[in-house]
């Protein structure tokens, strides 16, 4: 009987391919039914080979807790060449009540505010199913060039973070 009420657990557990520091993410797409760009294009995570990655996976409703890192990144958007840097950001959508089409709009409105980042949507919780992403949080990641995993951490990072995530990314986007 137990091996009854172990095997469903194990097969669950095994559905969700959580990401792990020192390996690589795996291969996820954003589609037209789970998101994508802006634009309604789908979004391949194979784009984030060659560049040390910046990724912020973000709730609307939980956009808040990355404002004591703001400052960081437009310093390293600033400083960094594009040819080895960049910068994704994924909005959480499936994980606010906020009308999707609105937060799209007002996204779409300030893309020229931030015109080296990359916005995509995740309409459906996509990344906290495939990757294993916390939802209704605040998820950083950095990623090295070959897409191997340097950093996470989901919520409101610490001054001391943020320096770790300055370092990293700096010694790593050449």
């Amino acid at each position: 009987m137990k091996k009854l009420l172990i095997l469903p657990l194990i097969f669950a557990i095994g559905l969700h391919a959580n990401i792990t520091i020192g390996k690589k993410l795996p291969h996820v797409a954003l589609d037209h039914k789970n998101g994508g760009y802006l634009s309604g294009k789908t979004w391949d995570s194979s784009m984030l080979k060659g560049k040390t990655t910046l990724l912020l996976y973000v709730d609307p409703d939980e956009r808040d807790k990355g404002k004591n890192f703001n400052s960081t990144i437009k310093k390293l958007e600033r400083d960094i060449d594009p040819k080895h840097f960049q910068i994704v950001a994924i909005m959480n959508l499936g994980a606010t009540w906020k009308p999707k089409m609105l937060i799209t709009k007002l996204m779409k409105s300030k893309m020229g505010d931030f015109p080296k980042r990359i916005i995509v949507v995740d309409n459906t919780s996509w990344l906290v199913k495939k990757w294993g992403l916390k939802n209704d949080e605040h998820d950083v990641l950095v990623l090295d060039k070959h897409t191997k995993l340097l950093f996470s951490h989901s919520g409101q990072l610490k001054n001391d973070q943020i320096k770790k995530i300055d370092t990293l990314i700096r010694s790593q986007a050449k």
